[in-house]
């Protein structure tokens, strides 16, 4: 990829990022939200389903997790840490949770850290696409 269209790219997620956590939900375009899926399944696909009908995986189900209290998807067997979190899922605890789960809610299980922003950036609006505006 050319070094301006990345640049263009990373500028353009960064736009939608701070729009999320700001409360307020830009439309993405279908590149953007397909590209946002890739990174989802290529991120997270291995432990995850968005798919509202299907059940946890070795994760929660995380179809309309935008909004969900933490610890909650029934069915799934949480760890203490999470299940006792106390808290609602929104795009800045999800950066965090992404970023590292251990350091933002210390004595969960998942494994899985996204250093990269941007990848983060499009995993969390691929999720919040998904959301049913409440």
């Amino acid at each position: 990829m050319a070094g301006g269209k990345q640049k263009t790219i990373g500028a353009a997620l960064a736009v939608m990022a701070a729009g999320w956590l700001g409360g307020s939900a830009p439309v993405m375009a279908d590149d953007d939200l397909a590209a946002a899926q890739k990174q989802f399944v290529t991120s997270c696909g291995t432990c995850h389903v968005v798919d509202p009908k299907a059940g946890p995986r070795q994760g929660p189900n995380l179809a309309e997790i935008i909004g969900r209290k933490a610890g909650t998807y029934p069915g799934y067997k949480y760890s203490a840490a999470l299940a006792n979190a106390g808290f609602t899922w929104d795009a800045d605890s999800l950066d965090k949770w992404i970023s590292n789960a251990q350091a933002f809610r210390p004595g969960t299980v998942m494994p899985y850290r996204q250093a990269d922003p941007a990848k983060r950036a499009k995993i969390i609006a691929y999720l919040k696409s998904l959301s049913v505006p409440k």
